[in-house]
């Protein structure tokens, strides 16, 4: 099955997916990579410890709402530095700039969900479990889904489910993915646009009720929104079908005409060493015979 970063992976560039997918070339850690964890974890840390921080208020000022949410998100970040300090470390990153890099986006998430809790509140006058119950949107981390029908699958970073009745079938669901590196003025790149529209089409197969998709890129106040219409559905399905493709196939895939992406991809070394990459697929060859032979 093919997995939605796969999606990605080729729009940026076909052969690269050959290379980490077929050939199963492990990619270098990099600095950036490690940042996009402790963000990525901060969030998942958040998200699955919000039920309890709903559960624990017991004032109704916004000040009091604010304040615990933003205790608890600061430790989260904390927690999410600590658990990757190694790595963080071997990049020559400072653990306290890094908080204070990312803490401003925390602090501003902590006050939209403090808002958020405190208007229920006001509304419905309830506390603890019964204001969870009633808490809309409910927003998960690192969920998991496939469908069957479109062959692909994938993790979503953030899902929001939106109450717009009691009944599960009035649930509307919106993936969420969140990016921590150069993004565009306008838009989403195309990578990104392509991913986040699976997604969509996965939830779709799956019978839930989907409208759009957002993209956060950090260091961006805007939520870009992606629509899921007729014409985006038919190009991920195309795409998974390319991805299949390269994904089956034991030759690699051309070069890409844009050499700006050669210049900073961790596999261009092996990618241009034409003795090297016969090897590897030599070596591939030898793996799966059956597979390989059937092919050729």
């Amino acid at each position: 099955m093919v997995n939605a970063t796969q999606l990605s992976t080729y729009i940026y560039c076909p052969r690269k997916l050959f290379i980490s997918s077929v050939l199963e070339v492990k990619e270098p850690p990099k600095g950036a990579l490690v940042k996009g964890k402790v963000w990525h974890q901060t969030y998942e840390f958040i998200n699955k410890n919000e039920k309890d921080i709903v559960k624990s208020i017991a004032s109704i000022t916004y000040e009091d709402i604010f304040g615990l949410y933003r205790k608890s998100f600061s430790k989260f970040l904390r927690d999410a530095i600590l658990l990757n300090k190694a790595e963080l470390k071997s990049f020559d990153i400072n653990l306290l700039g890094l908080f204070n890099e990312y803490w401003p986006d925390f602090e501003e998430e902590a006050k939209i969900r403090a808002l958020n809790v405190f208007e229920f509140i006001k509304c419905r006058q309830v506390f603890g479990e019964e204001l969870w119950n009633v808490l809309s949107p409910k927003i998960l981390s690192e969920q998991y889904f496939k469908s069957e029908k479109s062959n692909i699958s994938g993790i979503i970073d953030v899902l929001e489910v939106h109450d717009i009745s009691s009944e599960e079938s009035e649930k509307l669901y919106v993936p969420m993915e969140l990016k921590t590196g150069k993004f565009p003025s306008t838009g989403m790149w195309e990578t990104h646009r392509i991913q986040l529209a699976a997604y969509l089409l996965i939830l779709e197969d799956l019978g839930k009720k989907v409208s759009e998709g957002v993209l956060r890129y950090r260091g961006s106040d805007e939520k870009r929104i992606l629509v899921m219409n007729s014409m985006l559905r038919e190009e991920v399905i195309t795409t998974i079908s390319n991805v299949q493709e390269v994904l089956n196939s034991v030759m690699p895939p051309d070069f890409t005409d844009n050499k700006n992406k050669c210049a900073k991809c961790s596999f261009k070394e092996i990618c241009y060493d034409d003795a090297e990459m016969k090897r590897l697929i030599d070596g591939k060859k030898s793996r799966f015979p059956q597979k390989y032979d059937i092919l050729e």
